[in-house]
């Protein structure tokens, strides 16, 4: 419940220097004076002895807001303490004892937006500040948290709200005479509000990719180096690498950016027919890692001819790259492919940029002040500008005004709920203030 006051580790488990802890709620301050025999004072560091009982606790630093002017809009107050977990698990046991409950997850960042300290987007940034892998997924997480797509939406969310506010007058007092509003100003509103929206759209996949990443599938014959490729790749050694055939029996992943995207690198255990059980087991594996690729690097030994076998497992719609390895030795396979030697490097630039071009990866991204949207995001822009494109065609068939109302209402309860603002008082609001009904 909201009027509790709350608890929770703000920094990692584990012994580090220091530790952060968080206290929200109408009782954190009085309970931290009860523990400190000290009154916090809003925006001062104070220094304190915290004890439970007599007994002391640990030699603390406290950092005090009061609502709402703090994250969660709730009287807040942060301890930092020595990180040793006996000693945090301590101060939240006495924390507790004095009225405060465990957090649950997400409940402060929950509280922000409750409290309007945030909308929905901003709030779902603060979970991809703190799982970016890259630094353009960093900067598209910083563009979501400073409200650059609650902003968009908003603009286009008014303007919207402003013809439906003249339609809805002109349905419930005609005889007031209105403008219906459902004109060339109109039709220019709702399409320069559908060109915002796909164009948002439009960063649905690379929101994927910076989120989520791409897996690349390293596929061929024992011996073809495709660990020896990968520990190229990754610039140290990963894999285990060995002259004998069949040394890779499990799959083996590691993560690597290409063009601030991460890629999930996955090496495999070489494809040939065998009765080794074991090695059986890891052709196995081998297969649902070519499942689940995004792309097949596809290593052959160019030293040697080619062997077929490997086309046999590649799935229908998964692209392929073919990688010639071994140039240093001399190329007697095919000729086609990208020609690479893990030995000496030869090629792993020409690798990469084929890599970026075959997964479709625009090494540009979006700017520091772009946004790119997430599933969520993608499903109800989806839904908006379905919505305003029946109401589009409602007004081109003159059909009668209630239902152009309510593809109108549809797109904007969507693109509400985007921001976690839906409310049907918007509308009246909007209509109240810009018409004098009644007199």
């Amino acid at each position: 419940m909201e009027s509790d006051t709350i608890i929770a580790l703000a920094t990692p488990p584990g012994s580090s220097a220091l530790a952060l802890l968080r206290i929200s709620g109408p009782q954190s301050h009085d309970i931290v004076s009860r523990l400190t025999d000290k009154t916090p004072l809003s925006g001062r560091i104070q220094y304190c002895v915290l004890k439970q009982e007599k007994e002391v606790i640990d030699d603390v630093v406290i950092n005090t807001w009061t609502k709402p002017a703090s994250y969660t809009g709730e009287d807040l107050i942060e301890i930092s303490c020595h990180g040793n977990m006996l000693i945090v698990q301590k101060l939240i046991e006495a924390v507790c004892r004095e009225g405060a409950r465990i957090a649950q997850p997400g409940e402060f960042t929950q509280r922000a937006f409750l409290n309007g300290k945030m909308d929905l987007t901003q709030a779902e940034a603060v979970i991809d500040l703190i799982n970016a892998r890259t630094g353009r997924a960093l900067r598209a997480a910083r563009a979501l948290q400073s409200g650059a797509l609650g902003r968009k939406l908003e603009t286009e969310r008014e303007n919207l709200l402003q013809i439906l506010s003249h339609l809805e007058a002109y349905i419930d007092f005609p005889e007031e005479d209105i403008d219906p509003e459902v004109g060339q100003h109109f039709s220019n509103t709702v399409e320069s509000t559908l060109n915002v929206l796909e164009k948002l759209l439009l960063s649905a996949r690379e929101g994927l990719l910076l989120r989520e990443g791409l897996k690349v599938s390293l596929i061929g014959h024992p011996n073809a180096g495709k660990s020896s490729l990968m520990n190229a790749l990754l610039e140290r050694d990963r894999s285990i690498v060995s002259p004998f055939a069949g040394t890779t029996r499990d799959t083996v992943e590691e993560i690597i950016q290409l063009d601030g995207i991460q890629i999930r690198l996955i090496d495999t255990a070489g494809l040939r027919e065998s009765n080794d059980e074991i090695e059986l087991l890891g052709i196995a594996r081998t297969r649902a890692a070519i499942e689940e690729a995004d792309l097949l690097l596809w290593v052959l030994d160019g030293s040697r001819e080619e062997d077929p076998l490997a086309q046999d497992y590649f799935p229908e719609g998964t692209p392929v790259l073919k990688c010639l390895n071994k140039s240093d030795l001399g190329l007697q396979g095919p000729e086609s492919g990208i020609h690479v030697s893990s030995k000496t490097g030869e090629g792993l630039p020409e690798l990469r940029t084929a890599l970026a071009s075959a997964l479709k990866i625009n090494s540009h991204g979006a700017s520091s002040d772009e946004v790119v949207i997430n599933t969520r995001h993608q499903e109800l822009l989806e839904q908006a500008t379905l919505a305003l494109r029946q109401a589009l065609e409602q007004k081109k068939l003159n059909t009668p005004p209630e239902l152009i109302s309510s593809d109108l209402r549809g797109a904007l309860h969507a693109i509400g709920e985007i921001v976690g603002q839906v409310s049907n008082e918007d509308i009246l609001d909007r209509l109240f203030k810009n018409f004098c009904i009644g007199k």
